[in-house]
């Protein structure tokens, strides 16, 4: 399960989301729209200073995740194909 925190009307939050759709795969968007503050403590949480930040939960345990990054790294994680060694 993937977690995007984006702003609603960023296109690189917009894209993550139709790419995710596109792959079917499960994710919750959380809106920082009216958040200034927690944004930028989001930011510095994961170590990230854009939007989208998309991180991916690892199982049950919400503690269990992996930051991905912006949409250009969740775009390489899910178009790699390591059978290969290239992006499919």
């Amino acid at each position: 399960m993937f977690m995007i925190y984006g702003i609603t009307d960023c296109p690189s939050c917009l894209y993550a989301q139709a790419l995710l759709m596109e792959k079917d795969k499960e994710y919750a968007f959380v809106s920082m729209d009216f958040s200034p503050s927690y944004r930028e403590k989001v930011k510095r949480d994961f170590d990230w200073e854009t939007f989208p930040i998309i991180v991916r939960h690892n199982g049950e345990n919400l503690n269990d995740f992996t930051v991905i990054g912006g949409f250009t790294e969740l775009r390489k994680s899910l178009l790699w194909d390591p059978m290969v060694g290239q992006s499919t």
